[in-house]
């Protein structure tokens, strides 16, 4: 989640968002390790999930140990490519399977990435007078250097080196499947991944796509907006690595989060191209736009139904066979392969 215009909005919808992962986190079933006894699997033509402890890929990961979730489809072809989708504030990749497994549907190995996604970033810059606050919270989170002392991320608990650690074990575990095409060296093969994220795993994806070169960056509701200056944060005008042409979004406009009007103008401030287009009356490829928007009902009203619907599996509008309705598939598979 991100920080509201003001404090108390803030502070009591940071609070209910906390409950929406421990009301629904026991909805999916797995174990750790997937295929448990069977680590590189026969070429069934099936979807393999895999439930991965982060701790498990590396022992030195001591905190938000929720599990990872994995999935590759030897169904369809492999496109040869990586989607990893980062939670909001205290999400845990099993409420967002729904678009995980759509990214390996459409023939990408694909990840539901744990990773430190507490509010202490929202606490610490949303209201900060030194505006580099925003940056320079996520830089830690992404590759644990030191750079604020509202967080504590080293590392190894990273996103980086989560998901380095990720894919070694992915790779060593499951040879066949190829999981070692993303690394370079060793480490994650950055310009092979869109990387995906809602809320505040939105805001590091596209924070990431300043500072590497990816494939693609999707923001799901995200923004980091600084309410004390009016201002979007500072690293929002920073070049970027990856070409902006390769940045989307996906908001609802009556988020109940973040003031849509702000939304717009940091995309602006980013230089995202396109203006909102509905999934809601428009069918793929949208005017070709990077910014799409829906007012669709949610699956449940319970806690942010218009913040969650874009993407969190209980909230996504389903159809009476329980699929996932098609202007939302047909969405997401705009902005992961277009």
């Amino acid at each position: 989640m991100y920080a509201l215009i003001n404090v108390p909005r803030f502070s009591f919808r940071r609070i209910a968002f906390l409950f929406v992962p421990i009301l629904f986190a026991c909805s999916k079933k797995g174990s750790n390790g997937g295929n448990a006894g069977n680590n590189d699997p026969a070429p069934v033509k099936k979807l393999y999930e895999y439930v991965i402890n982060p701790s498990t890929t590396n022992n030195a990961i001591n905190s938000f140990d929720n599990p990872h979730y994995v999935y590759f489809d030897t169904r369809v072809v492999a496109k040869n490519k990586l989607f990893v989708f980062l939670p909001g504030t205290s999400g845990f990749p099993s409420v967002y399977t729904l678009i995980t497994q759509k990214a390996a549907a459409m023939g990408y190995h694909s990840i539901g990435l744990m990773y430190p996604n507490g509010s202490e970033i929202y606490i610490a810059s949303g209201t900060n007078s030194d505006n580099t606050s925003f940056g320079r919270c996520r830089q830690e989170v992404f590759d644990g250097s030191d750079q604020s002392m509202a967080i504590n991320v080293n590392p190894d608990n990273s996103i980086r080196g989560r998901l380095t650690k990720l894919l070694q074990y992915l790779n060593a575990t499951y040879p066949t499947q190829n999981w070692g095409q993303y690394l370079l060296n060793g480490q994650v093969d950055w310009s092979k991944c869109v990387l995906a994220g809602h809320s505040q795993g939105g805001g590091h994806a596209v924070y990431i796509s300043k500072k590497v070169v990816l494939s693609k960056a999707l923001c799901f509701a995200s923004i980091d907006w600084n309410s004390f200056l009016g201002a979007s944060a500072a690293w929002v005008f920073e070049s970027g690595a990856t070409p902006i042409s390769k940045v989307y979004s996906f908001i609802s406009p009556n988020d109940q989060v973040f003031s849509y009007t702000n939304v717009q103008r940091q995309l602006n401030d980013l230089g995202i191209p396109g203006t909102a287009v509905s999934i809601d009356n428009t069918s793929a490829p949208y005017g070709n736009t990077n910014r799409l928007i829906t007012t669709a009902t949610a699956a449940i009203t319970l806690l942010l139904p218009d913040h969650n619907v874009i993407c969190l599996d209980q909230y996504v509008p389903k159809t009476a066979q329980g699929a996932v309705a098609p202007a939302f598939d047909n969405a997401w598979g705009y902005l992961i392969g277009n």
